[in-house]
């Protein structure tokens, strides 16, 4: 099939490396398309590895390919999502507190998490290998250097970007996990606030940096999310975190103060959240608990006597899941036992 039968041209090429990426009109489908065509002569394994990585995403966070080509030559052309946005490169992508600059990592971060639940490393993550559209939700593209983890992950020489390159990747026959990402994230994630990266992370190989440079950006961050974000460059990848638990600390501190929970004591709904964080709970003589909401979760604060959340009984900063039934009295109480019904609404992040 030649590209002209359906995809009509628009006159712009788009930066591609080693590919040329051309922005095109789908024809049938009226959308606007990038593609990314991959001359015969490059790396076959370097083509196969990325068109695996694309064909598997299914992520809000991650450009989605409609199509594939072969074209005269043995050239390849992958048809996918065009994204019209700015870069992280663009000072007008430079968050203006600390809410904005956590929406913008933690969209990279559950771009990444979905990338490596496929067991897929994108391996060149950076400031412009993503964009941010025009409803302010972040793309991950630029799968040219993508590896299945685990399948053949490894590389003779340096391939990568550096600053944003792991230690790792400067070793002569370097094995690799999905633990180049998360640093990248990290080194992506400290540019992103600074609009520059230290000294260290240049050197060849990089080394740890001498400062906390997340604590120079220009708004506070919560202890454990600048725990989080040092970690992520940390130049032992086993030290690493996997970017699912960096994309739940984000995702906790974005929601933080947002979660409602529904209390029914006899028959009388009460209700939690940032404005009424704490309920009492009692059966003269028989059990008592206080339930807390310290702006992340709802948690047992004190309690006397009898008291069990789903048949287990409660201890000091006991957390109730999100649906459960609080039982004030022990079994062999009988008919004296009281129940209380508790549901947890999981807010989302709006962006």
């Amino acid at each position: 099939m030649r590209i002209a039968d359906r995809y009509d041209f628009e006159g712009q090429y788009l930066a591609g490396g080693m590919a040329q990426v051309l922005l095109c009109n789908d024809a049938v489908l009226e959308r606007r398309v990038a593609i990314k065509i991959m001359p015969g002569s490059v790396n076959r394994r370097r083509v196969r590895d990325e068109l695996s990585a694309l064909l598997k995403m299914r992520s809000k966070h991650v450009v989605q390919v409609y199509d594939i080509l072969t074209l005269k030559h043995d050239d390849l052309a992958i048809v996918q999502e065009y994204v019209h946005g700015l870069d992280f490169l663009d000072d007008a992508t430079t968050p203006q507190s600390s809410d904005d600059y956590l929406k913008l990592i933690w969209q990279i971060a559950s771009g990444l998490a979905d990338i490596h639940e496929l067991d897929v490393i994108h391996r060149d993550i950076k400031p412009n290998n993503m964009k941010i559209d025009a409803e302010g939700i972040v793309k991950i593209f630029d799968f040219g250097l993508a590896r299945d983890e685990g399948v053949n992950a490894a590389t003779v020489g340096f391939v990568g970007t550096r600053g944003f390159a792991a230690p790792e990747l400067y070793a002569h026959d370097a094995q690799f996990t999905a633990a180049v990402d998360t640093y990248a994230f990290g080194a992506t994630a400290l540019f992103i606030g600074l609009r520059d990266l230290p000294d260290e992370l240049f050197k060849q190989p990089p080394q740890a940096p001498v400062t906390n440079h997340f604590s120079k950006l220009a708004f506070a961050l919560s202890p454990d999310v600048l725990d989080v974000l040092i970690s992520c460059i940390d130049t032992n990848p086993e030290k690493r975190p996997n970017m699912k638990y960096v994309r739940d600390i984000l995702a906790l501190h974005l929601l933080q103060d947002r979660h409602k929970a529904l209390v029914v004591h006899n028959q009388k709904p009460s209700y939690l959240n940032c404005n009424n964080r704490s309920v009492i709970l009692n059966l003269p003589t028989i059990g008592s608990v206080e339930i807390y909401y310290n702006g992340f979760d709802f948690s047992v604060k004190n309690f006397s006597g009898d008291v069990f959340i789903n048949n287990k009984q409660v201890q000091i900063g006991s957390k109730l899941p999100g649906a459960c039934v609080v039982a004030l009295g022990a079994p062999a109480h009988g008919p004296k036992r009281r129940y209380i019904t508790f549901d947890l609404s999981h807010p989302e992040i709006v962006l």
